[in-house]
């Protein structure tokens, strides 16, 4: 291909008969070998948040690992060409592709690589080498459009199966989902630049965000959630839909998949065969067969952390099946994070966060995610996330795990 087909410089350079200088007076290149400098290179080119651009503290995209804008520093491959040929895949591959599937007040502003289910001619912003070689995936998604087909879509935004088969990159249909076709030439790993920059990267890590009003009854009244079990939050990946009227039972589906589990079972809803498609859970097998990593992030309001507590114990016995013989399972960690944020968010229909989940006092506990401004107010909300990371294992326990 050629630069006008939208080859990275890279390329050319590296064609070039004039070699390019080897900075040999450089302690990066005369002392370090280049699998050191490639550490340093995915470093410095990781995401970051621009402290200089906070949001203001009561908008909602504000929370923590994201206080300002992400950015990338890619000025480093600015430096000289040296460093250009060695690090220009780096943004790519260190930094997720953003998808959100939810509501459009969560979604961050001036970050290059976010991307919305309703508008996936969005992704055409980059180049299609640019694309190929992203390797990973970070979606915010609410409950509904969770148990509705997002990873469906986000895959085929993605174009997961694609990669999945080693083809290379081709545009976008008329849907706006990604389209790769069986490739010309393979990618050659041997040398400084592969033949191929359009062959895509399988996905090999997934972070699924559901925050705190992504959840079906993040609205209801603590107290209500006490006395009706229906009302409390609930995720159970084996079942399509856990809030549908005609079958108030599924609400009690994540309860009746723990007690199975614990029992060494897997859980039975009795799903007939279109249900049975419908298991967000059971997408995964289908549309992300490469993943490593599996990464579950939940939030909710501080005074419904008993709530989230429960939810997070259920989830540590799930197991997502991959293909052969793989399932990804609970890596047996967590991380808690308890942040404070703004006064109000403007919850229309809910004045119950401002009575019961505010405070004035300074926790200790409570993580600092951002400088502190001028105009941060006296009280604020509390929050908290969990974090579990499911890691891709052969299924090699006594308990072997079928879905039907």
């Amino acid at each position: 291909m050629t630069r006008a087909q939208g080859n990275p410089l890279a390329i050319a350079l590296l064609g070039r008969s004039d070699p390019i200088n080897p900075q040999s007076l450089s302690p990066l290149f005369n002392k370090l070998p280049r699998e050191l400098r490639e550490l340093l290179w995915r470093f410095a080119l990781q995401r970051y948040e621009d402290l200089d651009n906070l949001y203001d503290i009561n908008d909602r995209v504000a929370r923590p690992g994201q206080a300002g804008p992400l950015k990338v520093a890619t000025e480093l491959l600015l430096t000289c060409r040296a460093i250009y040929v060695e690090a220009f895949l780096i943004p790519f591959l260190v930094n997720p592709i953003v998808v959100f599937d939810g509501d459009k007040a969560d979604i961050p502003h001036g970050n290059p690589l976010t991307r919305a289910t309703w508008d996936p001619l969005q992704t055409s912003k980059l180049k299609l080498w640019q694309f190929a070689n992203i390797s990973s995936v970070e979606m915010a998604v609410q409950q509904y459009m969770l148990e509705g087909g997002t990873l469906e879509r986000v895959a085929r935004l993605v174009g997961t199966k694609g990669r999945h088969k080693g083809h290379e990159s081709r545009g976008y249909t008329m849907a706006g989902y990604a389209s790769f076709v069986e490739p010309k030439r393979l990618r050659n790993d041997a040398g400084d630049a592969p033949k191929n920059l359009l062959v895509g990267r399988k996905i090999t890590h997934l972070t699924l965000k559901m925050n705190r009003t992504d959840w079906w009854t993040w609205s209801t009244r603590p107290q209500k959630c006490e006395k009706n079990p229906l009302e409390r939050l609930r995720l159970e990946p084996m079942i399509n839909v856990t809030h549908i009227e005609a079958r108030p039972e599924n609400s009690l589906a994540m309860t009746r998949g723990y007690e199975a589990r614990k029992a060494g079972n897997e859980p039975d809803f009795d799903l007939d065969d279109f249900e049975k498609q419908g298991r967000w859970g059971m997408q995964i097998q289908e549309f992300w067969p490469d993943l490593v990593t599996f990464e579950l992030v939940l939030e909710t309001f501080a005074c419904k952390q008993a709530q989230l507590d429960y939810v997070v114990q259920c989830a540590k016995l799930w197991t997502f099946p991959v293909e052969d013989g793989y399932h990804l399972r609970w890596d047996g960690k967590e991380e808690v994070v308890r942040w404070r944020g703004g006064h109000s968010y403007n919850y229309y229909h809910s004045p119950w966060m401002r009575e019961q989940n505010s405070t004035k006092a300074q926790d200790p506990t409570l993580v600092r995610w951002r400088p502190t401004a001028e105009d941060d107010p006296a009280e604020g909300q509390e929050f908290v996330i969990y974090s579990l990371i499911f890691e891709r294992k052969r299924n090699d326990s006594c308990f072997h795990p079928s879905h039907p």
